[in-house]
């Protein structure tokens, strides 16, 4: 039996493969994906893993900090997505709710990878890294 950390860094790692039928087996049949920054939910595990089959951009999945269990049994993850067809990436934190051993429930946030804006570095508020 898989610990609920375990059982997560094995669905980043399927992503990270794009083995999304795999995917499949760590979720609830009636698992529900909140994606924020979109203001999209996907109501059924079998359509959030179909829009990422669908999804023209081949993403890989690069683990950035896996926290253990949280209150209440939630997973929160922070990972980095990429694609080496493209100059884009995203962080992506994500809070992973359990029933028994599957994911019933996801709350993932992206955000873009980019350059600051210019004004805050020439105003001296901040510096890039």
């Amino acid at each position: 039996m898989l610990s609920k950390l375990e059982i997560v860094r094995k669905y980043w790692d399927l992503f990270d493969q794009a083995d999304f039928k795999a995917v499949t087996k760590l979720m609830h049949d009636h698992a529900v994906v909140w994606e924020p920054n979109t203001r999209e939910v996907f109501r059924s595990r079998s359509a959030f893993l179909r829009m990422h089959e669908a999804n023209p951009q081949p993403w890989r999945i690069e683990e950035i900090d896996m926290l253990s269990e949280m209150k209440e049994g939630i997973i929160v993850t922070v990972v980095k997505a990429y694609s080496e067809k493209t100059p884009e990436s995203y962080f992506i934190t994500s809070f992973f709710t359990f029933a028994g051993e599957k994911i019933i429930e996801i709350m993932e946030y992206w955000s873009m990878n980019g350059e600051a804006p210019a004004w805050r570095n020439s105003q001296g508020f901040s510096e890039a890294y």
